[in-house]
């Protein structure tokens, strides 16, 4: 009696759900986790490799471990006779078929163990039959055997999972004649060009001088490899408008007999399919949407309210709802924006003494907003009627992030610290109605991050960015309690804070991390994949969801069960730069700034739908 076999029938599926996010896991360990994700069918995947500068042949990535282990009597018969071999394990629960393993251009590399669940009755040659196609699919993503044991990311930074991975591997299914293929752009935000896809690994890996020649004079580059069996075609990559964003590399087996010329043309055609599916440089980096059918997230973007022309990042948002208004801090474009909250129109840009705003707090009662400024002009009140300036709030210089400790009207800037050159950073308690000074908390570092303000406790918890932990402060006194060290990640960057069940939600950046800590010991209880680009973390009391905002373009989604006991739920897919938001239970809804960086993309605000639990 035989059983259906689960075949990962295209190359394609290869680099989708991958277990092995972070760098420094090899590219080896990569295809045998994403491998073996595809294959439930499957108990065992081992790879048999000799390692640059190794002389044995050696297991080189596995799901048991064992990496080092020397080639055995019957994998080296395998590896020297290019024989397949086949067992049934002894408790007669697993059927082995180990083949000769290949890379991209069937040159052989060592063994493949392929190992399947058994019972009595399987169809034996079904079996082989499924070892050996799921052989050649992973074959087909191996440049060398070096290529095994490079990283599978050159970085922490560099998104996987990409619109532009997924195109790639769509167009590279499509291209049997195609052995490898490798997208180098820069990614928005950063400096580094870098591969953003390939077939072969090596995401976040910075290009050469020849993928840069081609990305900056728009020529053709054509190359034979040294070895003489592999032609290679890099192209320029063109957004929509036609500028120059990237390139992309092309590469084919090659012998005397092979024409160049229809390489050439079809490694045209090969780009022509990707940057036709990717119109803009924020496309290539853009999350894989979910598949049609899937379980769909509890947030839906409802509304997109546009401002074209706007550049650069925006930050933080308050919202005045008697007044039905929501403001918006424009960081780079040196601007509040005020947005009509039902309907979304834009009601007006609010210049005046204004150069890098962050955070905004609406106050009332007295008629008053306040917006922190790390600009040299200082942070400033503004009459909430008429928008007119009403004066500074001296603090020093750098001010960005707040917190409000709403019953004792005591607002809590973070200042100095790197952007504005100081190796110092402070924590300011003031009165915003009035301006008065109380406690300045002093930390020894360059880079603090946002705060949480407990509103029925003594804590403030602080990120401390650039020395990894988190400080704990007496919200009365002004001093330290304790500090938290960061271990399981680094930039510690923003904070939600669930005070009824005394959880915190931390997030980093590096790499993109969302971690439960108890909030009274700080003991971690969970962690999560969250975006890398982070920058908010949003506590959603009512639904018992926190939302973390990253600028891949998704938002992460937990659900908590109880205060121990979280599920992550389908993201919210939005855009590239969508990283701080509000939400506004009243409204059930969230506004999110999906901010236009360097990507080119029109600036805009997402109104999003939250559904009740």
């Amino acid at each position: 009696m035989s059983r259906p076999i689960l075949l990962l029938c295209s190359a394609a599926a290869l680099a989708l759900a991958s277990s092995s996010g972070m760098a420094g896991v090899t590219y080896g360990q990569h295809l045998v986790d994403v491998t073996l994700a595809h294959h439930p069918e499957l108990s065992i995947l081992a790879m048999h490799a000799t390692p640059p500068g190794g002389k044995t042949n050696v297991i080189v990535a596995s799901n048991i471990g064992r990496n080092g282990k020397p080639a055995d009597d019957d994998d080296l018969r395998v590896i020297n006779n290019g024989a397949t071999n086949r067992e049934i394990n002894a408790n007669g629960r697993q059927y082995e078929v180990e083949l000769p393993f290949y890379d991209a251009s069937r040159r052989q590399i060592g063994a493949l163990g392929v190992v399947f669940v058994y019972k009595k009755g399987d169809d034996t040659a079904a079996l082989d039959s499924a070892g050996m196609a799921i052989r050649d699919a992973v074959a087909r993503r191996i440049s060398n055997p070096k290529n095994l044991t490079e990283p599978y990311r050159f970085d922490d930074h560099t998104p996987t999972d990409t619109r532009s991975q997924q195109v790639l591997d769509e167009v590279f299914a499509a291209h049997p004649n195609v052995v490898i293929s490798a997208v180098h752009i820069t990614p928005p935000g950063q400096k580094v060009n870098v591969i953003i896809a390939s077939t072969i690994g090596r995401i976040g890996k910075p290009a050469d001088d020849d993928d840069m020649h081609v990305i900056t004079s728009g020529e053709t580059k054509l190359e034979l490899d040294p070895a003489g069996d592999r032609y290679e075609v890099e192209l320029p990559l063109h957004d929509a408008a036609g500028a120059t964003i990237g390139a992309i590399g092309v590469v084919f087996n090659y012998t005397a007999a092979t024409d160049k010329a229809a390489c050439e043309h079809e490694a045209t055609a090969f780009r022509d399919a990707v940057q036709t599916k990717l119109p803009t440089l924020a496309d290539y980096v853009a999350p894989v949407p979910p598949p049609p059918g899937a379980t769909p997230s509890p947030l839906s973007i409802v509304g997109r309210m546009e401002l074209p022309g706007y550049t650069g990042d925006f930050d933080h948002f308050e919202v005045d709802l008697p007044g039905n208004r929501l403001f918006m801090a424009a960081e780079d474009h040196g601007t509040l924006e005020v947005f009509n909250l039902a309907s979304g129109e834009h009601l007006t840009t609010v210049k005046g003494p204004i150069e890098t705003p962050h955070s905004i707090l609406y106050m009332p009662e007295q008629h008053k907003l306040l917006v922190t400024d790390s600009g040299k002009g200082m942070s400033q009140f503004f009459d909430s009627r008429t928008y007119k300036p009403l004066g500074p709030l001296k603090l020093v210089v750098g001010a960005d992030s707040v917190g409000y400790d709403e019953a004792r009207h005591r607002l809590f800037v973070v200042t100095g610290g790197k952007d504005v050159d100081m190796a110092d950073s402070w924590l300011e308690e003031v009165d915003p109605r009035n301006g008065q000074h109380f406690a300045r908390t002093h930390f020894d570092a360059n880079h603090v991050e946002a705060l949480s303000v407990a509103q029925h406790g003594p804590q403030i918890f602080v990120n401390v960015t650039d020395k990894n932990y988190i400080a704990v402060v007496d919200k009365m006194t002004g001093k330290l309690i304790t500090q938290w060290p960061v271990t399981a990640a680094e930039q510690n960057c923003c904070f939600a804070y669930d005070e009824a069940n005394q959880r915190l939600f931390m997030a980093t950046r590096k790499p993109g991390k969302l971690a439960i800590l108890n909030a009274l010991t700080g003991a971690v209880i969970e962690v999560f994949d969250a975006p890398g680009r982070i920058d908010q973390v949003l506590w959603d009391a009512e639904n018992r969801r926190i939302y973390a905002l990253g600028g891949e373009g998704y938002t992460t989604v937990v659900e908590q069960r109880d205060a121990d006991h979280y599920a992550q739920l389908p993201p919210l897919i939005t855009s590239y730069g969508a990283k701080t938001g509000i939400i506004v239970p009243e409204r059930g809804e969230m506004f999110i700034a999906a901010s236009p960086g360097d990507t080119g993309a029109v600036a805009a605000v997402l109104r999003v739908k939250i559904a009740k639990r």
